[in-house]
């Protein structure tokens, strides 16, 4: 074969190579050239497949027929100025179709440059990107859309996430707000924080194996701020679940319904106090008429006596015998008249109580007795060390119980009494225990918190602080009781209705 042959034979082959080439764009992209000028004078068939356009309507136009308006001026001439200076511009560009539909193309605009290094024409090689960029846009649009939800979410509630072992990773601006925390102050930390201590122990272990099994919790929680405030919360704990339907995040979402509960609250004490000063009146009349008529009747009989002295001495010998029965029924009304009092101001302020040093500061008005007595008094604040309630109510209470438990005490052994705080059913209990005389409940049950009702024979004895300490107790809404037998000693149980800060 001759060189002119192999020349030939070379230069054939590379024109099929060239056309291989040229068959494999064409199929496989979209294709257009234009002049210097932008005019097309080239498209293959995917070009019109995409555009909706035939090859005559496109010939001899430029790109504007397919612009869709999506992108800025500044766009546009910034691809011109780039392949104008003979440089490769590659970019994403959204198109419209003849139909009006939009469809997005990757596109390579390459400049074929003439001896003199200027563009005499553009080929752009485009691919179809309509289904990526739709799938990027509906994802960009679920992002916004959960970005509003958040953002929602954040505006509207108080928004805490944590862990799987609850520790505090994320917390919004109104948990903050609420709590009064700083956000430094709260993540790294677990809700134990905010625990008021309110609710029992079972209550918050019944919340964890609900969310621990992947179950959503809703209920009402009272939580407490930095600054000591107790506050309450509607609140919802959603578990995000791992592959393995395990929890590793919480997120808790809460509502403030502190306004709520104090209104439940008042109204609460209000039925109370209506239903209590009913049973109350009841009582008041049943006292009036018991303690008050004895005296009044002997008066009555003392002065028809004295009508029928004859003598100064003999009347004034019955003046003597009135004085003592007027006496007595003065203290009676003293004592219910106080007893009114506490009726009436059911709604005095209640503060933050420290138990511990209330009753020690009570104990020393008890020092003498203690030391001569060898009193030993075990206290356990351990459970509740804090009580929301009238300072001056626990004070009476704790003295008066106090009182009883060293004046009624056993001849046959030293004093003992033992103070504890728990809490049952949501609530706080306080009980005294004492081992003294002890009181038969068989007899006296029906008797126990009766005005001028007394079970041993003391020369200090009223019958009087029970009495009291009954009022003050069911006039906060509380409940007490005794556990008692002779010659072992007495427990006095109250039961603190919760009083909300």
């Amino acid at each position: 074969m001759s060189k002119k042959e192999k020349e030939e034979e070379e230069l054939l082959r590379k024109i099929k190579e060239i056309s291989d080439y040229k068959y494999a764009l064409d199929e496989s992209s979209i294709i257009a050239i234009t002049d210097q000028k932008g005019i097309i004078n080239h498209v293959n068939d995917n070009f019109c497949k995409i555009s909706k356009y035939s090859r005559e309507e496109l010939l001899g136009k430029d790109h504007r027929i397919i612009n869709s308006g999506y992108h800025p001026k500044e766009f546009i001439k910034s691809i011109w100025t780039t392949i104008a200076n003979g440089k490769i511009w590659k970019g994403e560009l959204k198109n419209r179709a003849k139909d009006g539909s939009a469809y997005w193309v990757d596109t390579t605009i390459v400049p074929f440059l003439n001896e003199s290094g200027k563009p005499y024409q553009y080929v752009a090689i485009r691919s179809d990107i309509t289904e990526r960029k739709n799938a990027e846009e509906e994802l960009l649009k679920k992002i916004k859309e959960i970005s509003d939800y958040k953002y929602a979410l954040d505006e509207s509630s108080i928004v805490a996430i944590t862990d799987q072992k609850g520790i505090i990773t994320h917390v919004n601006d109104n948990f903050c707000k609420i709590s009064k925390y700083n956000r430094e102050e709260l993540l790294g930390q677990d809700h134990r924080i905010i625990n008021s201590a309110y609710h029992p122990q079972k209550f918050i272990q019944e919340l964890w194996k609900t969310i621990g099994k992947g179950k959503v919790w809703k209920g009402e929680l009272k939580n407490r701020a930095k600054d000591g405030t107790a506050y309450w919360v509607d609140t919802t704990i959603v578990p995000f679940l791992n592959d393995q339907g395990k929890p590793y995040q919480y997120v808790a979402i809460r509502s403030d319904i502190s306004e709520r509960k104090r209104g439940e609250e008042k109204i609460a004490k209000m039925l109370i106090n209506t239903e209590y000063q009913n049973k109350q009146l009841v009582d008041f009349c049943n006292i009036v008429s018991h303690n008050l008529r004895a005296p009044l009747v002997n008066i009555s009989m003392l002065l028809d006596y004295m009508e029928t002295c004859d003598t100064e001495s003999e009347k004034s010998e019955v003046l003597g015998r009135v004085q003592p029965v007027i006496n007595h029924l003065n203290g009676i009304l003293d004592e219910l008249v106080e007893s009114l009092q506490i009726r009436q101001d059911a709604a005095v302020e209640s503060t933050k109580i420290d138990l511990k040093e209330t009753l020690d500061k009570i104990l020393i008005g008890f020092e003498t007795q203690i030391k001569q007595y060898k009193a030993k008094i075990a206290i356990d604040f351990n459970e509740v060390g804090t009580l929301f309630y009238p300072q001056r109510y626990i004070d009476s209470i704790f003295t008066n119980l106090i009182s009883n438990a060293l004046k009624y005490k056993s001849p046959d052994r030293n004093v003992s009494i033992k103070i504890k705080t728990y809490y049952e059913d949501n609530e706080i209990v306080l009980a005294v225990a004492d081992n003294g005389l002890g009181i038969d409940l068989d007899l006296h049950k029906h008797n126990m918190f009766k005005i001028r009702k007394v079970f041993h024979k003391h020369p200090d004895a009223r019958g009087f602080g029970l009495f009291m300490t009954k009022t003050q107790v069911e006039a906060m809404g509380g409940h007490i009781w005794i556990d008692s037998t002779p010659n072992k000693g007495s427990t006095f149980y109250i039961k603190f209705k919760p009083q909300i800060s």
